[in-house]
């Protein structure tokens, strides 16, 4: 790096990812790799020199470019959002702040982003209003990883995002400068907004629920610990309007969930199905909702335009799918009239597994708007096998946008593109957000969509912001 850049430093803000228009499944066609250069390495550069691949390269570049301690060569993308530049330091080590030394097509929003495997990734810090040249950007404490990106969500210009270097850190090596503007609008330099945003790259404390940010920038994290008390349910404005199946659901600790390593662990009894089944042998599932006006901000999260909600889920190995079942989403509008046959002012976006005579697991969105419920009055199959869900004993995350303005609703399964659906679920634009419609069961409302033996599955680690989080 050279000794003239100035730095700006850019406090640690709150999950400001913002909403992006999304086409198609962003492949991750990782290429090329990096070497040192002759260039005097920045003291302290855990980056330099180390293996770099990236989403996509422009004709002429390498991802290498930006980790080669060399701030005349760059790393540019194609002329695309949602683009990734990977860094693999070879071994965990323990990360404090990063230097991103931009060219022409610097990041205006941009996270970075951990992964101690490569493939399931951890947001530390979001940027939603970059300025380029040469930001540093804080990461919460306590951070160790081995696989560190730049997660570019918009550019500058319309060439692609482009890096001339992409410097990582520990304790040592740490820049001087002064606050920089170019954080997002809704963080600030005061101990307080740090501290706010530190917590969300953390597990939450008791009652295991945050809620924090302003506007659009607003977000939520719920945890599981101390399901069913009374601060669990005012952390998460749970109502028991329309709940049911409680029994079947039990809070579990699990070492391996993501958030603070608690889960809610969900019983499908043999035969059963949904809670209006008159033939089922065994109760299984179970429903519940929350509602983010009882929220501390969470006004701004209903009333904004686009809402995304991500969670973790794990189905064991040899998990029984029987035909179908339900899993949770988000909804809008009063409850009772978000779905079922009786659905009126209101809308939901739950997921589903599926079977077909080619694949038992099938992801879909089974979508219910006030103009459209499918043929049958019970909800539109929106991408019947766009994704399949994995039983295989570990957990995944599945995330999805929901834009009330054009009724676009996107998906993702571990951080990557699984299924997009323009304007499917226009009509909704009047209806607010109304929060987590906690919903899982077999069917269906008989018998025959259940299980044949009694099953469980897992969830954790739930989350709402205005924008994409992964």
């Amino acid at each position: 790096m050279t000794s003239h850049r100035s730095r700006r430093l850019v406090p640690l803000t709150l999950a400001g990812a913002v909403a992006v228009a999304l086409s198609g499944t962003a492949a991750l066609a990782l290429a090329g790799t990096s070497s040192a250069s002759s260039a005097a390495a920045v003291p302290g550069d855990l980056a330099c020199g180390a293996a770099t691949t990236a989403t996509t390269t422009a004709s002429g570049s390498a991802p290498g470019n930006a980790t080669d301690c060399n701030t005349a060569t760059a790393w540019q993308s194609a002329p695309a959002t949602l683009q990734e530049l990977k860094v693999d330091l070879g071994s965990t080590q323990a990360v404090d702040h990063v230097t991103v030394v931009w060219g022409s097509g610097y990041g205006t929003s941009f996270k970075i982003r951990t992964s101690p495997d490569g493939t399931t990734w951890h947001t530390q810090t979001a940027v939603t209003a970059g300025t380029g040249g040469t930001e540093t950007v804080a990461l919460p404490s306590g951070v160790s990883t081995r696989w560190i990106e730049i997660y570019g969500e918009h550019y500058a210009g319309n060439a692609g995002f482009t890096v001339d270097e992409f410097e990582v850190f520990g304790s040592a090596g740490t820049p001087t400068g002064t606050p920089s503007s170019s954080a997002s609008a809704s963080a600030s330099a005061s101990a307080s907004a740090s501290a706010s945003a530190s917590a969300s790259a953390t597990p939450s404390p008791t009652p295991s629920a945050t809620s924090t940010g302003s506007g659009n920038q607003a977000a939520w994290t719920g945890q599981f610990t101390g399901y069913g008390s009374s601060a669990w349910k005012s952390a998460w404005g749970w109502t028991s309007t329309g709940a049911w199946g409680q029994a079947q659901l039990q809070e579990i600790s699990d070492s391996s969930a993501p958030g603070d390593g608690s889960a809610l662990q969900v019983t499908y009894g043999a035969g059963s199905s949904a809670n209006s089944c008159t033939d089922c042998p065994n109760p299984g599932g179970g429903q519940f909702y929350t509602q983010l006006s009882s929220l501390s901000g969470g006004s701004a999260l209903a009333n904004g335009s686009t809402l995304d909600l991500k969670y973790s889920v794990k189905f064991p190995s040899g998990y029984d799918w029987g035909k179908a079942g339900k899993l949770p989403g988000l909804y809008g509008g009063q409850i009772g009239q978000e779905s079922g046959g009786n659905h009126g002012n209101g809308w939901s976006t739950r997921y589903m597994w599926r079977g077909t005579s080619a694949a038992p697991n099938n992801g879909e969105v089974y979508l219910y708007t006030p103009t459209n419920s499918g043929p049958t009055g019970y909800g539109v199959d929106l991408g019947v096998g766009d994704w399949k869900w994995l039983a295989d004993g570990n957990w995944h995350t599945v995330e999805q946008l929901v834009n009330r303005s054009t009724g676009d609703v996107t998906v993702w399964l571990d951080g990557n593109q699984a299924a997009s659906f323009s304007g499917a679920a226009s009509g909704i634009g009047s209806i607010p957000f109304s929060g987590v419609f906690f919903s899982t069961f077999y069917g269906g409302h008989d018998t025959s969509w259940g299980p044949k033996v009694t099953t469980h599955a897992d969830f954790a680690d739930f989350s709402l912001s205005s924008g994409v989080q992964h």
